[in-house]
């Protein structure tokens, strides 16, 4: 991601990592939206929406994320 919040994010079977972090998440999909639930640490219980763009794009409120990978 490039835009507000640069930074690589990846996500994993129950997990995520960012800025050397990871932390477990629980992942749900309703239409062309995955929300991400984190379900441990500071964060938990907090929601992020990812809108799946394209093939291998996802956009969110801090910018677009593009698949490297």
């Amino acid at each position: 991601m490039n835009d507000l919040v640069p930074m690589t994010i990846e996500f994993r079977n129950g997990e995520t990592e960012a800025m050397g972090m990871i932390e477990k998440v629980s992942y749900e999909i309703k239409g062309d939206d995955v929300i991400v639930t984190y379900t441990d640490g500071l964060a938990k219980g907090t929601a992020f929406r990812y809108t799946v763009t394209g093939p291998n794009t996802l956009r969110t409120d801090l910018g677009t994320l593009q698949r490297v990978k």
